[in-house]
């Protein structure tokens, strides 16, 4: 039976190394990265890294999917509707607290976002979101659904690729504008459309 100690060890050692990893992507191309780099920076030997993972793109991968899962759990566009309308308070809020996800993260979505070797990130993201969208909406009895269902399809990928860019470009900013502004605009933009948002006549 292995100790609660030992469990708590190998926890600590696996997330010392995912860190250790997402901090040598912030500074070198993925390509580029061995596991003797890794194992060094993490101050462990080859032989701990083996124990945890089968090489650099088993780290990557599951790097990857915990991260994407902690933040797509953190979505569920069903809370959003409030007797079959759209609630701007809890958009509001869900906002807030994706880009306080985002913040807290950053070292994650730095080294996804920004590290040229790692290309598919964007695309996996937002099929992940995308999954979870059509999982919930799809259970639940909206207009649009059975007016326009082309509509459907479009928004979700519409909205998905916009928040996506959003996000890249507010880390390139060094997320130094705050959650309230962020979401205060997006919610214009979602309520007016983007051609009324920027003022214009439609």
């Amino acid at each position: 039976m292995v100790s609660e100690s030992t469990d708590l060890r190998v926890i600590k050692t696996r997330a010392a190394i995912e860190m250790t990893f997402l901090d040598l992507l912030l500074q070198k191309k993925f390509n580029t990265l061995t596991v003797k780099d890794i194992a060094a920076a993490a101050q462990i030997g080859r032989g701990t890294f083996y124990l945890h993972f089968l090489d650099k793109y088993d780290l990557l991968e599951k790097v990857i999917d915990e991260g994407l899962n902690e933040t797509v759990d953190k979505f569920h566009p069903h809370t959003y509707f409030v007797d079959g309308k759209v609630s701007f308070d809890r958009i509001t809020g869900f906002v807030q607290t994706m880009f306080r996800h985002f913040k807290r993260n950053d070292r994650f979505f730095r080294a996804m976002f920004f590290n040229e070797d790692i290309p598919m990130f964007r695309q996996r993201m937002q099929e992940r979101f995308l999954s979870k969208f059509q999982q919930e909406i799809g259970q639940m009895s909206l207009p649009v659904i059975e007016k326009d269902p082309l509509m459907l399809e479009i928004m979700p990928i519409f909205v998905s690729s916009a928040m996506i860019g959003l996000l890249s470009w507010w880390f390139e900013r060094q997320a130094k504008i705050p959650e309230e502004e962020i979401a205060r605009r997006i919610l214009v933009i979602m309520t007016q459309g983007p051609l009324r948002a920027l003022g214009l006549d439609v």
